[in-house]
């Protein structure tokens, strides 16, 4: 854990409530996460994911398409 990182995280819950609101959300859903086993590398690999959908709402589309085509018991191929 960071110490930099956290100053810069308390200051923006300082300015924006949203923010502040988010954090905590996310703070009490990790250590929910951590209860349950989910190891280090998978909540980190999880919350990226996220992050990358919420820039990027195409990929969350994209990997919507890739579940139900894996659902449907076919393979994804690259050629």
């Amino acid at each position: 854990m960071s110490e930099e990182v956290m100053d810069r995280i308390l200051e923006k819950c300082k300015d924006n409530p949203e923010f502040a609101e988010c954090f905590d959300h996310l703070l009490k859903l990790c250590q929910r996460a951590a209860q349950l086993g989910f190891s280090n590398e998978e909540l980190a690999n999880t919350c990226l994911m996220g992050w990358m959908i919420g820039i990027d709402p195409s990929l969350g589309e994209m990997i919507d398409a890739m579940s139900k085509i894996s659902k449907m018991g076919l393979d994804i191929v690259e050629k």
